[in-house]
């Protein structure tokens, strides 16, 4: 379970790297919806923190990040969708 949370981790900051930079470059001019892209902005990394805590203390069972990771992984999915939806 380990190995397979470690892969769905990295999965979700690979396919989250693109959102991070169109958050990042929205951050300041969203005006009152700052906080949500700040949100937006930040949850591909929350996985990989998770991942790293367990590595450190051990404390977390390998399968809360691996959720972690898909629940990243599908809000950058809805994202893209959103995102491509409206440029047509």
């Amino acid at each position: 379970m380990r190995t397979a949370a470690w892969l769905l981790v990295w999965l979700a900051l690979a396919i989250g790297l693109l959102q991070v930079l169109i958050c990042a470059t929205q951050l300041f001019s969203s005006g009152w919806a700052g906080p949500i892209v700040f949100i937006l902005m930040l949850l591909p990394f929350l996985p990989l923190i998770l991942i790293w805590e367990i590595g450190l203390w051990r404390r977390l069972d390998p399968k809360l990040p691996a959720a972690a990771a898909l629940v990243s992984t599908a809000v950058s999915v809805g994202f893209y969708v959103e995102l491509f939806s409206r440029m047509r």
